[in-house]
């Protein structure tokens, strides 16, 4: 399902005009506030693990790229021992210019959910039955 739920995200927002992006994953320091970060040694000084790909989406956004994404890792150094926080996940990260309104990035997310929503139902249909089998949850 997350490789099912990547490759749709890829097809929406390839099919929005974005551009994919990779950014560093060893980085100099925080890239992103609030959350902590794991450290470690490289070659005599200290490294980061990414947080977010934040700072480079809004970079290619300043250098004219106006719809970008990033489908990659994603390091909390977060102590909090819930099922609902994770120390590394994938993230699913989009950042575009608006030209007129916000009201275009409320489109491009309902295109783009709707496409992965309705996506899975056709690609995965006995692997969403087997989860809703053990999570007894509504469509």
């Amino acid at each position: 399902i997350q490789s099912g739920v990547c490759q749709l995200f890829r097809e929406s927002l390839y099919s929005e005009g974005f551009v994919e992006i990779h950014s560093p994953k060893l980085i100099a320091g925080e890239s992103e506030g609030g959350a902590g970060v794991f450290t470690t040694d490289y070659f005599g000084t200290t490294a980061c693990l990414a947080q977010s790909p934040q700072l480079y989406k809004q970079m290619s956004i300043s250098a004219d790229l106006t719809r970008v994404f990033e489908v990659g890792p994603v390091f909390r150094a977060e102590n909090s021992n819930t099922r609902r926080h994770l120390c590394e996940f994938t993230g699913l990260d989009l950042e575009m210019g608006i030209t007129e309104h916000y009201d275009e990035v409320l489109g491009v997310t309902h295109r783009m959910f709707k496409h992965i929503f309705e996506g899975l139902e056709k690609r995965f249909p006995t692997e969403l039955k087997a989860i809703r089998a053990q999570y007894h949850s509504e469509p």
